[in-house]
């Protein structure tokens, strides 16, 4: 089927140009090569399709009847391509942006609200789930907050730790890392111990923090802490709303803790659609300001 189908976009063209030698250029192939996929043509369906002169090319009834399907094929063919190259190209269709909810909140929407606005052509799907794969969830951009830069580095994301008002007065202020070891750590990850780095004036210093609750869920670990349980590391963005309620409060102001970085990702840098590109500068520029 495959040979036919190729064998009839030859046919086409040679009947268009009126010659093997005319077909042959345009499809970027040798002349014999053209008349080799006619005559295969012409065998696997049985019947002649053109009438051959050393003055014209001429078809048979049957090279008429197949020409016409032959053309339809071609045409149906070069518009697929077209649609193709038109999604790649344009900033039209839906672009999938893969993040967490609290990252499209924060970051995501407000980065490319006017941007949107601006391409009405262009659909936002925002895909957030565990276990994603780009690949299969068909993921353009991927907007992650990671330990290290993935992709193209957007934003540094301020990392610390944060406790309830009430945890802080019934088991007292923390002065120094090292006095977290006689306090209550939530854990976020799935082992009982975690090496805290802290950094101040006086240079860094590493806490190996024990902790008899841990949970793998960061969302969790902060409702912990907000409910009085103990303190928690957390980033800007996941606490923001705690905070600002006044349901926690930073533990350790001055003693700075590694910082996140927020990356986009996309699957390839060398297929990447335009809208993709495009919506990647967005971030980028936004970031900037």
């Amino acid at each position: 089927m495959l040979d036919n189908l190729r064998g009839m976009a030859v046919f086409a063209s040679v009947v268009r140009h009126g010659s093997f030698s005319g077909a042959a250029k345009e499809l970027g192939i040798t002349t014999s090569a053209v008349s080799q996929q006619i005559r295969s043509l012409e065998t696997d369906l049985g019947v002649s399709l053109l009438h051959r002169s050393t003055r014209k090319l001429s078809l048979t009834e049957a090279g008429e009847s197949l020409y016409n399907a032959a053309t339809q094929m071609v045409k149906a063919a070069e518009q697929g391509r077209d649609s193709v190259i038109q999604l790649k190209d344009e900033l039209s269709g839906s672009l999938r942006i893969a993040t967490m909810p609290e990252l499209a909140k924060a970051y995501l929407l407000p980065a490319l609200a006017d941007w949107l606005v601006e391409h009405d052509n262009l659909s936002l799907n925002i895909i957030s789930r565990d276990n994603l794969d780009m690949i299969e969830d068909r993921v353009d951009v991927a907007l992650l907050l990671s330990e290290n830069s993935q992709g193209i580095a957007l934003k540094s994301v301020e990392q610390f730790l944060v406790a309830s008002p009430e945890y802080l007065k019934t088991h007292g202020d923390v002065e120094n890392p090292k006095a977290l070891s006689s306090q209550t750590v939530i854990l976020c990850g799935e082992k009982p111990t975690e090496n805290i780095e802290f950094r101040d004036n006086n240079g860094k210093q590493t806490i190996r923090i024990n902790s008899r609750l841990i949970t793998n869920n960061h969302a969790i670990a902060l409702n912990l802490a907000a409910e009085g349980y103990g303190i928690t590391k957390t980033n800007e963005v996941d606490a923001k709303a705690l905070l600002e309620s006044g349901k926690l409060v930073k533990v350790l102001p001055s003693h700075k803790l590694p910082s996140l970085t927020l990356s986009a990702v996309t699957i390839s840098k060398e297929q990447t659609p335009v809208k993709a590109q495009k919506c990647i500068e967005v971030l980028e520029a936004y970031f900037k300001k």
